[in-house]
């Protein structure tokens, strides 16, 4: 897992609460002594640790605590992968760019062993995209926190939901943006007719 996940956590930990906080959280999970860093990467293992004594401390459901986190760490990413973003893009463009603009680059660099979660992005109306989250981490929650993250530094609207998530048994987890001038009714209209036209 990328660093910087784990240090926008800190940061997100810190800012809600306090500095004691974080450090009764990496206590309970295990990871006191490890001091996390936005260039280096860590075992997936740390992060699952860090939430579940997150979410047992502070009584917050994990799906919320995780959906929050997302949508707040949406600056901190921005703000280092920024060269990756044009600037005439708006929210649903960015999400529709993501895996072939700023996963790719994480890919093809060797400075950093890390694998970005494996997502596909479809534009299927000027108001819909569908985002399909593949990763075996099962971080759908922070996933659509990013979503909505992303509406936030537009200052766009977008409505995000799950279709389908691998913790009820699909095979990947199915994500939906919808931008704040188009109705769900419709979004739903244009991806039923999208998918079924296709199979």
């Amino acid at each position: 897992m990328h660093g910087i996940i784990f240090t926008g956590l800190k940061h997100f930990v810190v800012e809600t609460y306090d500095k004691g906080t974080w450090n009764q959280i990496r206590e309970k999970a295990g990871v006191g002594g490890v001091h996390y860093t936005p260039v280096s990467a860590y075992p997936d293992e740390d992060l699952v640790a860090l939430v579940e004594a997150a979410v047992e401390l502070s009584g917050i459901e994990q799906s919320e605590l995780l959906r929050t986190f997302g949508r707040y760490v949406v600056p901190t990413l921005v703000d280092m992968y920024g060269v990756y973003i044009e600037d005439d893009w708006d929210a649903l463009e960015l999400v529709e760019n993501v895996e072939g603009t700023i996963h790719q680059a994480l890919r093809n660099s060797d400075t950093l062993e890390y694998e970005p979660p494996a997502i596909s992005a479809i534009r299927l109306d000027q108001g819909v995209v569908v985002v399909t989250y593949g990763s075996r981490r099962g971080l759908c929650q922070v996933a659509m926190g990013l979503l909505e993250g992303i509406g936030d530094h537009y200052d766009q609207r977008l409505e995000v939901y799950e279709r389908r998530c691998r913790h009820d048994g699909a095979s990947q987890c199915e994500l939906v943006a919808v931008g704040g001038t188009t109705p769900r009714r419709r979004a739903e209209r244009v991806i039923e007719w999208e998918f079924e036209s296709t199979t």
